[in-house]
């Protein structure tokens, strides 16, 4: 499938990969071995659901847009620093060939203790199984990737396995696709996938599209504290910050500014929204 965006090289690369780890673990191997966990998806909810705006700071090396902000091969004293100034939870990129990351990463960074959301590009039902045998308590799902139901279909399985879902939408057609599949969190992502420009104006588009009942995610193009009371101006719940805590050299003192500024008082988030999610899986 091609999306018509710069993404495309990034899925191939994606494919070839999980295609290759495929002839160790097959699709059937992996139905047996992931087990079922409810804990996590309650643990990765609960973390996005407190008082004020959440952050879910990102542990990446280097992005296609914005090219190279690590070069370290061990991205926990980075993590480590995160959990120090308040994050929430780990963004942990995972995809090897254009963001520098690994599934080791992943396993690695279980020792910060916060909620991991694993983020890569998820494109079959393998690649889903094998985030839960890695533990991760919530899975990122781009619906511009996963056309017709696929979408629904990766949630599902996500969902059975006791992992929250993070559906990224970038265009208005694709809110009301993740609406649809009832995900924990819906993200707006501000980047442009053909220029790789980002835009914070479409946050204004899309966030207030988005159903109060779900965790509401701004993403990208987040630099500085005037952009995050824009966007929790706009009603998100929280913000996954990469780019911007990765050029950092304190990142625990930018973050527990940040967590003073945006933290504090009464949260907009109703009722029915900080509720844990049921042992249905669904």
């Amino acid at each position: 499938m091609s999306t018509g965006t710069r993404l495309d090289p990034i899925l191939e690369s994606v494919r070839l990969r999980a295609a290759e780890r495929r002839k160790q673990y097959s699709l059937q191997d992996l139905r047996q071995l992931a087990v079922r966990d409810l804990e996590r998806r309650r643990r990765f909810h609960r973390a996005l659901s407190r008082a004020g705006l959440s952050f879910i700071a990102e542990c990446k090396r280097r992005s296609p847009s914005a090219g190279t902000f690590s070069e370290a091969a061990d991205l926990l004293p980075r993590a480590q620093a995160y959990a120090e100034g308040g994050a929430d939870a780990l963004s942990i990129l995972t995809e090897e060939d254009h963001f520098r990351g690994n599934p080791e990463d992943f396993q690695a960074l279980a020792s910060v203790g916060l909620p991991r959301l694993r983020k890569d590009f998820l494109l079959d039902e393998g690649m889903v199984r094998e985030s839960s045998l890695m533990q991760a308590d919530c899975v990122l799902l781009i619906a511009l990737c996963l056309p017709g139901g696929l979408l629904g279909e990766l949630r599902a399985v996500a969902g059975e396995l006791g992992m929250a879902v993070l559906v990224e939408v970038h265009q208005e057609a694709e809110v009301e696709r993740a609406v649809a599949v009832e995900p924990d969190l819906i993200g707006v992502n501000c980047r442009d996938l053909t220029r790789f420009e980002t835009d914070l104006k479409v946050f204004e588009r899309l966030l207030p599209l988005i159903p109060a009942s779900f965790l509401r995610v701004a993403e990208s193009g987040l630099h500085q504290e005037e952009d995050l009371h824009y966007v929790r101006q706009l009603g998100a719940d929280g913000a996954l910050i990469g780019e911007a805590l990765m050029r950092q050299e304190e990142p625990a003192e930018v973050l527990k500014a940040w967590k003073e500024a945006l933290g504090g008082g009464a949260s907009s988030v109703p009722e029915q929204k900080v509720s844990e999610p049921d042992s249905s899986g669904d």
